[in-house]
């Protein structure tokens, strides 16, 4: 795996997902805590990059337990036999949909809680900008 530029943003999820349960798998987290922290991630990557190019507003973690699925589903083929993908995330992925089952509302709180972040970031980044934009002018 040399060219990363060479995978779909599906791939590189799964591919960045499995080297992140790897590493937190070594750091001797609990498997409830790497469950967290995936959720995390996924949240993470589908507000950087699924969100800006949503045609709705409407997200939840629904949404992005489809858009694990639709990683698994579309990339697993050439995932597993061209990079070595082994299947822990397969196992973690029938975890994290229980936990976003079974604790909905962290789940959703969670999603929330950093898409506020991303907004605020990108609100300041246009403030910033245009702030710029008026002392050259």
């Amino acid at each position: 795996m040399k060219n990363t530029d060479a995978l779909s943003k599906e791939e590189k999820l799964l591919l960045l997902l499995q080297m992140f349960i790897e590493r937190l798998k070594k750091s001797g987290f609990a498997q409830d805590k790497i469950i967290r922290y995936m959720w995390l991630f996924c949240v993470g990557y589908y507000i950087k990059y699924y969100l800006p190019q949503s045609t709705t507003d409407l997200a939840d973690r629904f949404t992005i337990i489809s858009m694990l699925s639709n990683a698994l589903k579309s990339s697993s083929p050439r995932i597993i036999l061209k990079l070595g993908f082994d299947h822990d995330i397969y196992c973690f992925f029938h975890i994290l949909i229980f936990y976003v089952l079974d604790n909905e509302e962290d789940a959703e709180e969670l999603y929330h809680q950093e898409r506020v972040k991303y907004e605020r970031k990108i609100l300041e980044l246009g403030v910033n900008l245009f702030k710029g934009k008026i002392k050259n002018n």
